[in-house]
């Protein structure tokens, strides 16, 4: 006998399930309302925005949490990810990538890192020979290129850190281009670490702290953005914090309220694994400090930042950052939202695990705001757990 299938929730009329969505008051369950089906994620548009939401914690697997907590829920939007900026999702496209919002569904294309375009600080002229070269993928044995961190900075203007030939630039693009500008500075390829957008300027950090500003300018006839300046704009001593363990430093760029912070990170740690082969493990505890800095440029220096205020939230990972504005009723302000053993950039042992933690500015303490909930760390072939910063 033939079995017959009953009615999916996708046959509800839109009427009826905008009535539903109505009487969902949270932002996070008006979220599991739209990754029911395409025709709810319709309904769930045409409803009047709520509050500002909070942003959220996505696994690899498509699993996602509601912070500072809530039960998981599976978000089939987000599945096949490759990388996170802000609320826009990372995917590998045919020729290139694409963004996607998982709550809009809007989608963006990105040109493949092979289709870059070299252009000097300060010259408008463009060595053809070498784009002709880039672009038809002769690359004589290097390796191809790798995107460090992405930032969407405008509907106009998509930035990147990218590792090219064992050094790093930074690239360029709008969104639905052919083509990346990349950025070279009379030679110079300093080891950036972090990219932020901020007042209309790119700024970019080194790895010895060094911030870079930089102009954008668009050309005449393509109207393709492009780096016009680079310009060293605080070279300060590098910023650490006095510590008698083994340590590893992580800096992150973060803007907050016109301001632009960068967030130092100290984690004690000690070497595991066989001599000459640079394996970590954290150490149990108090193994996270962190301080946090303005970036002065008038007087070309940082500024240390002791509290972030009572209704602001930090969230930093190394490819995706953003302050954030709470209230009290939802959860406690001045701290520090991070990942444990996030980043690609250091090797951890294969036995250590990621978590969700948080940083209280306030007394130095580091808590757990979902204690149950681990994964285990990405590899260079699998995605990183990420923030998520849905938008009203």
């Amino acid at each position: 006998m033939e079995e017959t299938k009953g009615p999916s929730w996708s046959d509800i009329p839109l009427d009826l399930a905008g009535r539903i969505l109505g009487r969902l008051h949270a932002h996070v369950d008006r979220v599991r309302f739209a990754a029911v089906c395409p025709q709810w994620r319709a309904a769930a548009r045409q409803r009047p925005p709520l509050s500002p939401p909070m942003p959220m914690l996505l696994l690899p697997d498509a699993t996602v949490y509601s912070l500072p907590g809530s039960e998981a829920f599976h978000f089939p939007g987000c599945a096949g990810y490759t990388d996170a900026c802000g609320n826009w999702l990372v995917f590998n496209g045919d020729d290139g990538c694409f963004l996607r919002d998982p709550f809009s569904n809007a989608t963006v294309t990105l040109p493949a890192l092979s289709r870059d375009r070299i252009r000097y600080v300060g010259d408008e002229s463009v060595d053809e020979a070498y784009i002709e070269s880039m672009e038809m993928g002769e690359w004589l044995g290097r390796e191809e290129p790798t995107c460090c961190k992405l930032v969407f900075c405008s509907p106009h203007l998509v930035a990147a850190i990218v590792m090219l030939w064992r050094a790093k630039r930074i690239a360029v693009c709008q969104p639905g281009a052919t083509s990346w500008w990349s950025v070279s500075a009379d030679n110079q390829y300093p080891d950036f670490v972090d990219l932020a957008f901020h007042q209309g300027k790119l700024y970019a950090l080194t790895r010895m702290d060094t911030l870079f500003a930089m102009d954008i300018s668009m050309d005449h006839s393509t109207s393709d953005p492009w780096v016009s300046q680079m310009l060293q704009v605080i070279n300060s001593p590098p910023l650490f914090i006095p510590s008698p363990y083994i340590s590893l430093k992580m800096t992150y760029l973060v803007e907050a309220r016109g301001a632009l912070l960068v967030v130092l990170r100290r984690m004690q740690c000690r070497y595991a694994g066989v001599t000459g082969l640079a394996l970590f493990e954290l150490i149990a505890g108090e193994q996270n400090e962190f301080e946090v800095f303005e970036a002065n440029l008038g007087q070309s220096q940082w500024t240390k930042v002791t509290l972030l205020g009572d209704d602001q939230v930090l969230f930093v990972r190394r490819r995706c950052c953003k302050s954030v504005c709470v209230s009290r009723d939802e959860m406690p302000g001045n701290c520090i939202f991070f990942l444990e053993n996030e980043s690609e950039d250091h090797r951890w042992s294969k036995v250590t695990s990621s978590s969700c933690s948080v940083y209280s500015m306030k007394d130095g303490k580091v808590s757990t705001p979902l204690p149950t909930v681990s994964w285990k760390r990405g590899l260079r072939d699998t995605p990183f757990a990420t923030w998520l910063f849905p938008q009203n």
